[in-house]
């Protein structure tokens, strides 16, 4: 009779089996995050069916580099297709849904934004305390 003496479940509880660090992290880094969307939602649709990908903002030539050169792309989540298929597929998930509807909300933070909260921002001295010299006109 076979034991497993000493041998548990394999990757159970284990790290090993846990994508941390790089493997994890680069899909996430590797997307365009929601603030730099966020501009590319809000922009016109360029296409005229002979160049740019649909659904881009961009007169780009098709690129044989991307899944059916670019063809088939989702401007919320940054995504190409290889079909129309598989885009309409993609459209009824929840991560596209969630994409969807967090560029519905409020405009996210930027840069400028966090500047500003840090107190790095503009600096704001109140208001000028003389009034500009007018030019004087002289009469000859």
């Amino acid at each position: 009779m076979p034991t497993n003496k000493g041998r548990g479940k394999r990757c159970v509880g284990s790290s090993k089996c846990k994508k941390t660090h790089k493997q994890q992290l680069r899909g996430i880094f590797a997307a365009r995050h929601i603030d730099q969307v966020w501009e590319d939602v809000r922009k016109e649709v360029v296409h005229d069916g002979k160049q740019g990908p649909l659904g881009t903002t961009s007169k780009a030539a098709l690129d044989e580099d991307l899944p059916a050169h670019g063809k088939f792309y989702c401007v919320p989540c940054s995504r190409y297709f290889i079909s129309a298929a598989a885009q309409t597929e993609h459209a009824r998930t929840k991560p596209h849904k969630r994409r969807i509807k967090a560029l519905k909300g409020a405009k996210p933070h930027d840069q400028k934004d966090a500047d500003w909260a840090a107190g790095m921002g503009v600096a704001d001295n109140g208001e000028k305390l003389r009034a500009p010299a007018l030019p004087v006109a002289m009469d000859i």
